[in-house]
């Protein structure tokens, strides 16, 4: 009862000293959400057992997925899905849809097979987990290595984007035909019309804004969380998934064209607190001790690793054409990194009562594994090439 009483104030410690540690022992390669979920296993049930979330850490932990989602949406660029003027430039609104379309397909056969065999009976919740690409990793990465600004770097970018949105609608879908409320299926279009509202609504204001904006308002801010809760709550009440919501509110933000100081504001307060509570509660909440006493939950995590690189595997014919073997390999293994996505789907899984903990849990290794060992492999493939890359 007493360390209830401490939670989010240990949450909120290990949040500060994970950093620190990854630089001490010189593991900033490590995707950022790795370190943080790792430390919370460590912190709670499967290690020290010293934090139990109550309802405050578990409510700012809720908020950080939808923080999360709502920066991912702000990251598209939406002028990659503009025609080019020039007919013999290159456009990577084609490469990026053909290489999600062969995940997709990819993803179905592979679910496919895990349904036939017995192994997972859960056949869209897989072909959903399957198709999933970590775009906040993604960028992230592309960023560090220089890459974000090639039409190399775009065309990834762009096919992470898909595996965000697509998936994100599908679990909407799917989570409603699950509980039969179908009407929200057919309602589904209402928040992608209140998105497109709000645009053309607050677009106007939003210039006003720049006018009279002080530190003291802080418009943009209110602004931006105005659309966040506006789009969560439509969403929520039309039975869709709250992360639709977000990943909604972030791409009006961005479409909004906001300062570059404003994106930095809502990276700040995002990534510095309300995300990495989120990412620390995952792994409080993961209990591995259940996991490995349950062998045919063990028997999914090599499973699903093969499943999540083989499914992203094939984006490497898309590449090839146009960016050559060796940097079509990478992008298929950069690709095959996944984690922001399957966390909050493996918890609508449980919510549905559709898998239980030790599979979650199974699954969400199988992620980090993919986080771990993705970046790096693609880190070594492009430094040892001398090649520029456009």
């Amino acid at each position: 009862m007493v360390m209830e009483k401490f939670a989010l104030l240990i949450v909120l410690f290990a949040a500060l000293v994970t950093p620190l540690i990854t630089a001490k022992f010189h593991l900033q390669r490590m995707p950022t959400a790795i370190s943080e979920i790792i430390m919370g296993i460590i912190i709670g049930k499967t290690g020290l057992n010293i934090v139990h979330p109550d309802v405050s850490v578990q409510y700012i932990a809720n908020l950080g997925v939808i923080m999360l989602i709502f920066l991912g949406g702000m990251e598209i660029d939406f002028s990659l899905l503009e025609p080019k003027k020039d007919k013999t430039s290159y456009s990577p609104l084609g490469s990026a849809f053909a290489g999600f379309l062969s995940i997709f397909i990819m993803s179905m056969i592979l679910s496919g097979i895990l349904y036939v065999t017995g192994i997972f009976s859960e056949f869209i919740l897989a072909v959903i987990l399957f198709s999933t690409i970590a775009l906040g990793v993604i960028i992230s990465l592309l960023k560090e290595v220089g890459l974000l600004t090639t039409n190399y770097g775009q065309t990834i970018l762009l096919t992470a984007a898909f595996g965000e949105f697509i998936p994100l609608v599908a679990l909407t879908v799917y989570s409603a035909v699950q509980q039969q409320h179908y009407i929200s299926v057919l309602g589904l279009p209402v928040i992608f019309i209140i998105a497109i509202v709000l645009l053309r609504r607050v677009n106007r204001v939003y210039v006003f804004f720049d006018k009279i904006d002080k530190s003291t308002t802080q418009l943009d801010i209110r602004l931006a969380f105005f659309l966040i809760f506006t789009l969560v709550t439509f969403a929520e009440q039309i039975g869709a998934e709250s992360i639709l919501g977000s990943f909604l509110a972030g791409a009006v933000m961005k479409l909004l064209k906001p300062k570059p100081d404003t994106e930095e504001k809502l990276s700040s307060m995002g990534y510095g607190f309300f995300i990495p509570v989120f990412f620390i509660t995952t792994g409080v909440n993961l209990n591995l001790r259940t996991l490995f006493s349950d062998h045919k939950a063990i028997i999914l995590i090599p499973i699903f690793l093969i499943a999540f690189i083989l499914s992203k595997a094939i984006v490497y014919f898309a590449f090839r054409n146009r960016f050559g073997k060796r940097y079509a390999s990478a992008a298929a293994i950069l690709a095959s990194t996944t984690i922001t996505l399957v966390l909050p789907i493996l918890q609508v899984g449980q919510n549905l009562k559709l898998i239980s903990s030790a599979q979650s849990g199974a699954i969400t290794l199988a992620a980090i594994i993919t986080c771990l060992v993705c970046p790096v492999l693609f880190n070594k493939i492009i430094n040892n090439d001398e090649e520029a890359i456009d």
